[in-house]
């Protein structure tokens, strides 16, 4: 093996640290891919529907946006040599395929135009329940040297581990997560995904991980409607001084609108109408149509009954946490 056991000590340490949400997830991919001699890296997420559109992009490294946008999508959807590499379940080389790999779209249409010789898969078949589409690590060479076997091997005994990387901090009862970040005294440390798109800004970041220090929980889920009108679970938990939040998918049960959540989330907190009213700045009759709705579309009783499955189904609101943290 080319490289030495404290190397894959430090490595593996890495990997561990960056699983728990301890350290950004880029970090163990860039040593990676410097100590193994690759040029570029990915490590593309879960995919978790059947419908179209790519796996996210969890970290690049020097793919130019063009290829990294092919290995998310058509490579990790249709192309033959991934597909034989998840079936076999271990890291490949392109020496590894039973098919010239020059015969396919990825090495025609991304890998050779951009001076690609050689590569490596490495599936995440452990990263996560309801995957469709596992994730995966992905590292390309201008050169042609393929990866030592003894590092092949290595690779595929850390893949468990290595799944942590694509939903960092997960627990047992949380969904998959897109993005992953950490606060600190009002820094904001992404921990896997981008902010480009981000549901949630920089700003609005750092008010959740106040508010839920101010809320006393130490936990928090609540729900967060994008600008493309699809909702996200978004959840908070304190640990080591920081808080780490974690962002995934989701489905609104009951298809509840942005202002019954906010309202949900308050009935929930036991708030009479009269107070709901006053701290969303709405009219009392408002508040009481808001909540006989919400009471229809999930199927509830009454208050009490409506409380128990905004619990259940994390029926929560950013606004709602705001307004029972800091009452005007």
């Amino acid at each position: 093996m080319a490289n030495s056991i404290q190397w894959w000590t430090r490595f593996a340490a890495e990997v561990r640290a960056a699983g728990h949400g301890d350290a950004p997830v880029e970090v163990p991919i860039r040593t990676a891919r410097d100590g193994l001699g690759f040029d570029c890296a990915v490590l593309v997420g879960n995919g978790l529907g059947s419908s179209g559109g790519g796996q996210p992009i969890l970290v690049n490294l020097d793919y130019p946006h063009d290829v990294v946008e092919f290995i998310a999508t058509t490579y990790a959807r249709s192309c033959p040599g991934h597909d034989y590499i998840l079936k076999h379940s271990v890291a490949m080389r392109f020496i590894d395929l039973p098919f010239d790999v020059q015969s396919t779209r990825t090495f025609r249409e991304a890998l050779q135009p951009n001076g690609f010789h050689e590569g490596l898969t490495l599936p995440l078949l452990g990263s996560g329940h309801g995957v469709v589409r596992p994730g995966f690590v992905a590292m390309s060479s201008t050169h042609a040297r393929p990866l030592d076997d003894d590092a092949r091997l290595a690779l595929t005994l850390l893949s468990n581990e290595l799944s942590g990387l694509v939903d960092p901090g997960a627990e047992a009862e949380d969904t998959a997560a897109e993005f992953v970040a950490s606060i600190a005294d009002d820094t904001v440390d992404v921990r896997a995904g981008t902010m480009d798109g981000a549901v949630l800004s920089v700003s609005d970041l750092r008010r959740l991980a106040r508010l839920t220090a101010a809320d006393g929980a130490g936990r928090t889920v609540l729900r967060q409607r994008g600008t493309d009108g699809r909702w996200w679970r978004v959840s908070v938990a304190e640990r080591s001084g920081a808080a780490l939040i974690r962002i995934s998918r989701a489905d609104m049960f009951g298809g509840l609108t942005a202002r019954e959540l906010d309202v949900v989330g308050l009935v929930a907190r036991g708030w009479s109408n009269e107070q709901i009213s006053e701290a969303l700045g709405i009219s009392v009759r408002t508040a009481r149509s808001h909540v006989e709705s919400a009471l229809a579309k999930v199927g509830a009783p009454n208050r009490t009954a409506l409380a128990r499955v905004a619990f259940e189904h994390d029926l929560d609101s950013l606004d709602a946490l705001r307004c029972s943290v800091e009452p005007s």
